[in-house]
């Protein structure tokens, strides 16, 4: 398949994805209810069996890669994402839909597919925005939205 071709069909996919993510909305609410015996069995002391209170395990903490856990390069990456213009048409640093650029955010984009974009462009968008270690963590953080 050409480049060209195969541009094509990503950027139908980008448009496809865009448009049925805004379309389905959102659905949280039904998530956020819990039921009373739900909040008893999860905030009830548990006992060892014989009576006595065995203390709640304790969580793991997050890794120290970066802040909240966070790969150093993703926060780098947005950043290098805004310095290179790109949030001027991908809003809310490529969150939501609506700008010149489509919403990258949720559309299952690969490494590959994002280097080759951004190395050739796209409809409006120019070839070359970045490379390097800045093309290395804005890839990290379009990953990261997926």
């Amino acid at each position: 398949m050409s480049r060209i071709r195969k541009l094509v069909v990503f950027a139908a996919l980008v448009v496809v994805v865009a448009l049925l993510a805004a379309a389905c909305g959102d659905s949280d609410t039904e998530d956020a209810v819990t039921t009373d015996a739900e909040t008893v069995a999860t905030t009830a002391p548990q006992t060892d069996g014989g009576g006595d209170t065995v203390p709640p395990e304790e969580e793991e903490p997050p890794p120290a890669d970066g802040e909240d856990g966070e790969d150093p390069a993703v926060a780098e990456g947005e950043a290098a994402f805004v310095a290179s213009g790109c949030s001027g048409c991908h809003l809310d640093n490529g969150r939501a839909g609506g700008g010149a650029g489509p919403q990258i955010a949720g559309t299952g984009v690969t490494d590959e597919q994002i280097r080759t974009v951004v190395a050739n462009g796209m409809g409006s968008m120019p070839a070359g925005l970045a490379s390097g270690t800045d093309l290395d963590n804005i890839v990290a953080y379009l990953e990261s939205l997926q």
